[in-house]
C-alpha cells in the first residue's frame, strides 16, 4: 500500500485553472504542477490581468488566488469575479495564516484555503476539493461595519 494517497488525475483539457499571484515563482510552480497533472492553466500577476484572462478565456473552472497582493487584494478580486461570474469556484492561498481572510474582509469564510508553502499533493488535494466545493461563496461579501 502506498505511503501517500493517490490523487485522481483530471482528464487532460477537461478543467481549466487560473492562477493569480504577484510572486512569479509561486505562479510558475503552481502552473507546472497543475499542467503536469492534466489541467489547462492560465497565469495572472495581478487582479487586472486576472479579469482580462477571465474575459477572454472560453472557460475557467477554478481561480486560485493569493489573498494578499499589491493593489487589489485577493478577496476584493473574488468579489469582482463573483459579481460577473456567479458561482465561480475559488481556492484562496496565502503565506499568512488563514485568519488573514477575516482581516481582508471575510467575516465568516466558507472557502477552501491553501497555506504557502505547499507540496504538490497539498496543492492537488485543495484543487480537487475546491472544484467539488458546492458553496457559491456567498460569504465573500464586503465587511459589515459595526457602530463603535
Amino acid at each position: 500500500m502506498p505511503d501517500r494517497p493517490i490523487l485522481s488525475k483530471p482528464i487532460a483539457g477537461a478543467q481549466t485553472v487560473l492562477v493569480v499571484d504577484d510572486v512569479r515563482i509561486v505562479r510558475h510552480v503552481t502552473y507546472r504542477v497543475l499542467s503536469e497533472s492534466g489541467y489547462r492553466v492560465f497565469e495572472a500577476a495581478s487582479a487586472a490581468e486576472a479579469l482580462e484572462v477571465l474575459e477572454t478565456a472560453r472557460r475557467i473552472d477554478l481561480v486560485i488566488v493569493d489573498v494578499v497582493m499589491p493593489g487589489v487584494s485577493g478577496v476584493s478580486l473574488v468579489r469582482r469575479i463573483q459579481e460577473k461570474w456567479p458561482g465561480m469556484k475559488v481556492l484562496f492561498m496565502s503565506a499568512y495564516q488563514a485568519e488573514v481572510l477575516v482581516r481582508e474582509g471575510l467575516e465568516r469564510p466558507n472557502v477552501i484555503f491553501l497555506a504557502k508553502p505547499f507540496t504538490r499533493d497539498e496543492l492537488l488535494g485543495k484543487v480537487t476539493a475546491a472544484l467539488r466545493h458546492e458553496t457559491e461563496l456567498e460569504s465573500v461579501q464586503p465587511p459589515v461595519r459595526r457602530p463603535t
